[in-house]
């Protein structure tokens, strides 16, 4: 199965971050097929510069398009990943930077539908009713879609339906045009990302399958991936802890991929934690 990772726009990403990122492609590679980089001209640098061209199958230089689409990136700062997954046939696989997934999915099982790692209820201030969202005359609330359903969280997404990935990206590009926003960044993000690729995947008649819980999250009881998103602060916040977990990164590379931990140590940002281990 063909997945993507999408990088944008970045100056810096801290040394966990690159790594978390190396293994989520190899695993990839490894367990479940091809993935390639989406990316902009300044990623292609940075990725020159850190040695990771030969992590992805192939790299996407299209990024640079999200300054012509006037989407302001501040509010929308996962817009990029629409605008990736634009660029993609399903079936495809939307996979984020700080996202592990270490085992085999069998995809057959899915078919033409849409699979995530888990819903999200909508019970919350995160996810505001119709009236909230401010919006030009040129975007336009579709009358069926269902402000109960409960949104997906997208960190990894599997689109097996052609017709709802283009609905998708349609309405999510237009309403990051078109907001004219107050307040609360987050709710508008949350809108065009988890809870419009809830809106269509019903509006369409496309299935939503899910391959884990929020309860699963919080009681360690999963295997199947590793997300850092929510322990990401941390880490940023506490210098030692960064380390620990840069080397046990790196034993992970050395001891699943030890030719890329070979080649990666030619790289001082990374060799510097084999001096210390």
């Amino acid at each position: 199965m063909k997945a993507f990772h999408t990088l944008r726009n970045r100056k810096r990403l801290y040394d966990f971050e690159i790594l978390v990122m190396i293994l989520s492609a190899l695993k990839w590679k490894q367990k479940n097929g091809e993935i390639v980089l989406v990316t902009d001209k300044k990623g292609i640098n940075f990725i020159k510069d850190y040695g990771l061209f030969g992590i992805w199958d192939d790299v996407q230089v299209v990024l640079d398009e999200m300054t012509d689409l006037k989407i302001n990136e501040i509010v929308f700062w996962a817009g990029a990943k629409i605008l990736a997954l634009s660029k993609q046939n399903a079936p495809c696989v939307m996979i984020d930077l700080d996202f592990i997934l270490w085992e085999t999915i069998d995809f057959d099982l899915y078919e033409d539908s849409v699979m995530v790692i888990h819903r999200e209820s909508v019970d919350s201030d995160i996810y505001p009713d119709r009236e909230f969202f401010k919006v030009r005359d040129n975007f336009i609330f579709d009358n069926s879609w269902d402000w109960k359903i409960d949104a997906c969280n997208t960190a990894f997404v599997y689109f097996g339906n052609e017709y709802h990935r283009k609905l998708y990206c349609e309405k999510s590009i237009s309403f990051m045009q078109n907001t004219l926003i107050e307040n609360d960044y987050l709710n508008y993000m949350l809108f065009a990302e988890q809870r419009l690729i809830a809106m269509c995947a019903k509006s369409c008649e496309c299935k939503i399958d899910s391959f884990s819980n929020i309860k699963e999250l919080y009681n360690g009881k999963q295997k199947y991936f590793t997300h850092i998103w929510g322990y990401k602060q941390t880490l940023k916040d506490n210098v030692n802890l960064q380390k620990d977990f840069c080397k046990k990164c790196i034993n992970r590379i050395y001891r699943d991929f030890p030719q890329q931990g070979e080649y990666l140590s030619k790289f001082e940002w990374f060799n510097k934690y084999l001096k210390s281990r």
